[in-house]
């Protein structure tokens, strides 16, 4: 029977899962870092530490499941999406990668936009331009570190950094290059007509294949490092978002799927490259041939809970927390939280948002705090499902996934918030699940990304139901969450002038 191994480079972790083509797990290992705040509103990583971390996850997982490397079929990786690694022409990283919640390139992001008006970017790429994504980091390398961008031969997004040095071989895929805002999405190439409106060279970006094709094979000198055999066919994988949705088996249209991890993400499939006109979501490739998928973005959304239990309450038992939540009734005591810690990305696509606590009174405990949080970001995720709505996307089953998934308070909010079935996958790591999938798929283990999911995934078919009861509570305190940032969005560049004004 063949192994699969799909590694995930994740926001705080790498993770190596190996299992075989029935889907059963035999050995998950996990290596964790940090994001680094060199400055307010930065965010890098260092691409060689996901290396090593990559490498000894990967030898974990194998040690642990007590296999010979040279049973493994294939190798797919998933990946953070948007960052920025950039590469001399020795194929060395010029600098830390800028990473997808760095928010530093508000300036290049104002002058992108009189640029390239939202019309335009629509029509070019069919999505924005946000902080955080490589095409606007490319721009503040340029006018913020000159000499370090003229280095620059190369640019790659985060797992294609851990695959090229697998390899040998630089490239991407449709999935990830969908999310750097300088891909035609529609089209299924850079797009030239932007990158010359920016005066960016078109030979920085790398040659896109598709998430299921073979991008090289593991080298002599990688083999000793990560554990593999020499020969190991690696496939190209995708996204995080792509691959966690093949790990769900959501590939056709009909599903949606909320992720709560770091980030949280409303994803579904669609059957054509429709996309939001205000550019308030996102529309990218999936990894399923003629599939896009829609996706709308929280900056912060397991990130506000953590930010609320490390720094405000000191208290690391997450489980205790919800216990804390659960016994304040639906609503919060009337209690609101904006989760902007790190900006807004759908709808507002605003990197100046900042978070609130909005109706504090002296009734309110640790556990009101707790819920609002939770309840925020539920609202926010509403927020997305509102837009996908009004493009026409059906909504027949809600999949929840990621480090939210795993408290049942949570899932019940998001069941009220969203007024839907909340299904939880069986599947464990889906991420790395899906990039195991697509190694399959590539390597002729299934013979379709479809076929793949239906042999391994599996949902679980006792659903978190919406309680009639809270409606009445969630519509009307949805509706002052929406007012919250209207009434603050010229309010919230004062705090941090030098930061947002700075051209």
């Amino acid at each position: 029977m063949a192994l699969l191994m799909g590694i995930d480079i994740g926001t705080s972790s790498v993770k190596a899962l190996l299992m075989d083509e029935r889907g059963r797990q035999l050995g998950l290992a996990q290596e964790a870092y940090d994001i680094r705040v060199p400055a307010p509103g930065y965010a890098e990583q260092d691409p060689d530490q996901w290396w090593e971390l990559a490498c000894r996850a990967s030898r974990a997982a194998v040690a642990r499941a007590g296999v010979a490397a040279d049973r493994i079929a294939a190798v797919g990786l998933s990946g953070q999406m948007h960052g920025l690694v950039a590469l001399d022409e020795d194929g060395r990283p010029v600098r830390p990668a800028m990473i997808w919640c760095d928010q530093r390139s508000a300036a290049q992001k104002r002058k992108l936009e009189r640029i390239l008006p939202p019309e335009e970017m629509g029509r070019l790429v069919q999505n924005p331009a946000a902080t955080g994504f490589q095409l606007l980091s490319l721009m503040w390398l340029r006018e913020n570190e000159p000499d370090v961008y003229r280095r620059v031969r190369a640019v790659l997004l985060p797992k294609d950094y851990v695959r090229y040095r697998l390899t040998g071989r630089i490239g991407t895929e449709t999935t990830d290059a969908s999310g750097t805002s300088a891909f035609s999405v529609a089209e299924r190439r850079w797009s030239a007509e932007l990158l010359a409106k920016l005066e960016l060279d078109p030979a920085l970006f790398p040659a896109v294949s598709e998430p299921w094709q073979i991008g090289g094979t593991v080298t002599p000198a990688a083999a000793a490092e990560a554990g593999l055999s020499p020969g190991t066919p690696i496939v190209f994988g995708g996204a995080d978002q792509a691959m966690q949705a093949v790990g769900n088996g959501i590939v056709d249209p009909g599903t949606v799927s909320c992720t709560i991890g770091t980030g949280g993400q409303l994803f579904t499939p669609i059957d054509s490259p429709v996309y939001d006109h205000e550019l308030r979501t996102h529309t990218y490739i999936h990894a399923v041939p003629d599939r896009w998928y829609l996706l709308g973005a929280s900056m912060s959304a397991g990130l506000s809970l953590k930010w609320l239990a490390g720094q405000v309450l000191h208290r690391g038992d997450y489980a205790a927390l919800d216990e804390l939540a659960a016994n304040v009734p639906a609503g919060s005591g009337d209690l609101l939280f904006l989760p902007y810690l790190t900006g807004d990305r759908t709808p507002h696509m605003d990197p100046s948002a900042k978070g609130m606590f909005f109706g504090l009174a002296l009734n309110h405990s640790a556990g009101h705090l707790i819920r609002a949080v939770l309840e925020g970001v539920a609202f926010s995720m509403r927020d997305s499902l509102e837009i996908f709505k009004a493009l026409g996307v059906r909504m027949d089953r809600l999949i929840v996934s990621g480090g939210g998934a795993r408290s049942p308070l949570w899932k019940t909010i998001l069941a009220d918030v969203l007024e839907a079935d909340v299904y939880t996958s069986t599947m464990k790591e889906q991420a790395c699940v899906g990039a195991a999938l697509v190694a399959g798929v590539g390597t002729g283990v299934y013979e379709s990304v479809r076929e793949a999911c239906r042999s391994v995934v599996r949902i679980a078919d006792d659903p978190m139901r919406p309680n009639a009861a809270h409606r009445g509570t969630y519509a009307r305190l949805y509706e002052v969450y929406k007012e919250l940032y209207h009434r603050n969005r010229e309010l919230f560049p004062r705090l941090n002038p030098e930061a947002d004004h700075a051209e």
